[in-house]
C-alpha cells in the first residue's frame, strides 16, 4: 500500500493508508489482498454501464473467481470504515502469460443493456415502465418514483431496456443509476448537501471546467393522441390541432421543437419539455475533478467545490460519472465528471 499525504477534511495535512475489500466467488478478502495489483471502478448515469476491471498476481494463494460469480467492492482508509462502491458479478476473465489475471465485474447496468422487448404499456406511469423492465431483467430497484404517467406506451427491440429507462428518466425530468448495492434507482435529483467538499488548494489534484454556450434555450414538446382533453381512452387519436399536446420549457435561443409520438397527453408533453429544460440546464457548465481516493462520492450526489479563485467553479455540482483507481504503486484516486445546475446547453440530450 502507498500513504498518500492528504487529509479528507481539508485541514492539516496526514498520511492515510488506502485499503480495500474485494470479494468475488469463492475467494475471500484475504486473498484478494495478497494477490491484487490495481483495480478500477467505473460507475456513470443511464445509460451507461457500471464496470470494475482489476488485475491480480496469479499464485496458490491468489484469487480464482469466474463468470458469474457475484460479490463486491469497498474502498476506503485504514484509520476510517471502508464505503461499498461496488456490487455486481463477473463478466469476463483474461488469462495471459504475464503472471496476472484481469477480471472485469458489471451491475445490473449490462443486463438491462441486453434485454431487448416489445411491449406496450397502457395507463402507466414512468416508475411502473422501470419497475417491469427490472424485474424483467431480475435486477432489484432501490427509490423508484413515479414519474409522468402516460396514457399509452410502447418499449420496443430497436433499443435495450436501459436506454429506454434513461430516456424515461429524462421525459420524466429525472436520473437513473446504480447504487453501490447494485440496485437501480430512478428519481429526480434534489441537490440538499453535499456528500464530500473540496477546497481548491487543498485537496483538488487537477481540475478541468468547461463552460459552454448553450445550444438549446426554449424548448417545445410536440405530442401526438388527444388524451386528456378528449378523456383517457382518447390516447389513439390523432389531434388536428397539437396545442392540447404541447409543452414549452426554458426560455431564449436557441428555440428546439422536439416532437415525440410517446407524448399523447398535454401532461406528458409539459413534464417532458421540463425534463428537457432541466437536463440543458445541467450541460452548460460540466468539469472533471481528480482527487484523492474519495468512495462516498458516488453518481447521482452532488458533491461541493469551494474556493477556487474562478467564482464560476464554487457551489454544488451533480456527480455525472466516477472512475476510483487503486493500485499499489500509485495509491487510491478519484477522478469525479460533474456538471452544474442551471441555463446551459442541452448536447446531446435530444
Amino acid at each position: 500500500m502507498v500513504d498518500l499525504p492528504f487529509d479528507t477534511d481539508g485541514s492539516v495535512p496526514t498520511l492515510q493508508r488506502p485499503v480495500l475489500a474485494v470479494e468475488f466467488g469463492d475467494g475471500g478478502t484475504d486473498a484478494w489482498e495478497q494477490g491484487f495489483v490495481t483495480l478500477s471502478v467505473e460507475t456513470g448515469l443511464a445509460p451507461a454501464v457500471d464496470v470494475v476491471e482489476t488485475c491480480v498476481s496469479v499464485g496458490k494463494q491468489a484469487p480464482n473467481p469466474a463468470v458469474g460469480d457475484t460479490g463486491h467492492v469497498s474502498l476506503g482508509y485504514e484509520d476510517s470504515s471502508t464505503d461499498l462502491v461496488f456490487t455486481g458479478e463477473v463478466e469476463g476473465v483474461r488469462y495471459t502469460v504475464q503472471d496476472t489475471t484481469r477480471i472485469a465485474a458489471t451491475n445490473g447496468g449490462a443486463t438491462l443493456s441486453a434485454l431487448r422487448v416489445n411491449q406496450s404499456y397502457e395507463q402507466q406511469k414512468a416508475g411502473d415502465i422501470v419497475k417491469d423492465l427490472a424485474g424483467r431483467a431480475g435486477v432489484g430497484t432501490d427509490t423508484v418514483e413515479e414519474g409522468v404517467e402516460f396514457p399509452f406506451y410502447v418499449v420496443d427491440d430497436r433499443r435495450s431496456a436501459y436506454q429506454h429507462i434513461a430516456a424515461l428518466a429524462r421525459k420524466s425530468g429525472y436520473l437513473a443509476w446504480f447504487t453501490p448495492e447494485g440496485k437501480l434507482g430512478f428519481a429526480p435529483f434534489v441537490a440538499e448537501r453535499p456528500v464530500q467538499t473540496f477546497t481548491y488548494g487543498v485537496d483538488i489534484m487537477s481540475l478541468d471546467v468547461t463552460d459552454a454556450a448553450p445550444v438549446v434555450g426554449a424548448v417545445t414538446t410536440i405530442g401526438e393522441g388527444a388524451a386528456g382533453s378528449q378523456g383517457q381512452e382518447a390516447w389513439s387519436w390523432l389531434v388536428k390541432d397539437p396545442s392540447s399536446v404541447k409543452g414549452g420549457a426554458g426560455e431564449g435561443a436557441p428555440e428546439r421543437e422536439v416532437q415525440d409520438p410517446s407524448l399523447r397527453s398535454g401532461g406528458a408533453a409539459q413534464s417532458a419539455a421540463d425534463g428537457i429544460a432541466s437536463a440543458a440546464g445541467r450541460t452548460g457548465l460540466t468539469g472533471k475533478l481528480l482527487v484523492p481516493g474519495s468512495p462516498a462520492v458516488v453518481v447521482g450526489s452532488a458533491i461541493e467545490i469551494v474556493e477556487s479563485p474562478q467564482d464560476a467553479v464554487n457551489g454544488l455540482f451533480l456527480v455525472c460519472q466516477v472512475r476510483h483507481r487503486f493500485s499499489k504503486a500509485e495509491g487510491f484516486v478519484t477522478r469525479i465528471c460533474f456538471s452544474k445546475t442551471g441555463d446551459g446547453g442541452l448536447g446531446g440530450l435530444l
